[in-house]
This record gives C-alpha cells, sequence and structure tokens, in this order.
C-alpha cells in the first residue's frame, strides 16, 4: 500500500515554510549530486529564494561550473524534455 497523495501548496505559516524549504533544498542537492555521479550527467540547480522585506538569496548545486552548465543550455539545440508545473500539477 502506498502513500496517499497530498495537495501542494503553499505553506502559510512563516516557520514551517523556512524549515521545509531547507530541509526540501537540501534533499534536492543531494538528489541531484547522486544523478550527476551515477548516470555520469551534468547537473545544476539553481534556487531563488527572496522573502518579503529581505534581500534575495541564490543558492546553487553543480556538478561542475554552474556558468558551464547555464552557456551549455542557452546555446544547446538539439531535442529537450520540458517540464513545468503544470506536468506535475495534476492538472489537465
Amino acid at each position: 500500500m502506498g502513500r496517499r497523495k497530498i495537495e501542494i501548496q503553499p505553506i502559510t505559516h512563516e516557520r514551517n515554510r523556512s524549515v521545509t524549504f531547507l530541509k526540501r533544498k537540501n534533499g534536492l542537492f543531494k538528489k541531484a549530486y547522486e544523478l550527476g555521479v551515477l548516470c555520469s550527467v551534468d547537473v545544476a540547480v539553481i534556487i531563488f529564494d527572496e522573502k518579503p522585506g529581505q534581500h534575495e538569496k541564490l543558492y546553487e548545486y553543480a556538478s561542475s561550473d554552474v556558468r558551464d552548465i547555464v552557456k551549455r543550455h542557452i546555446r544547446f539545440s538539439g531535442e529537450k524534455d520540458c517540464r513545468t508545473p503544470h506536468d506535475f500539477s495534476g492538472g489537465s
């Protein structure tokens, strides 16, 4: 028996949102690292976090130089598998 799906929606309580962000960010970076090592691929994860009344903060993980990966992304003209939030929201 699998876990039931939860509805993904913004977390309204600031402390809970901050704790969830830190845990999810670290988990995402770990998964990106594992994907890069296990599959011998270049991986980059870029996260911008801006809280009201505070400066924007940048978090990044890259298996090699993030600038080189971004430049490759910009120049790339081959087949792309692009995803958006709509692909994961269950909407039609």
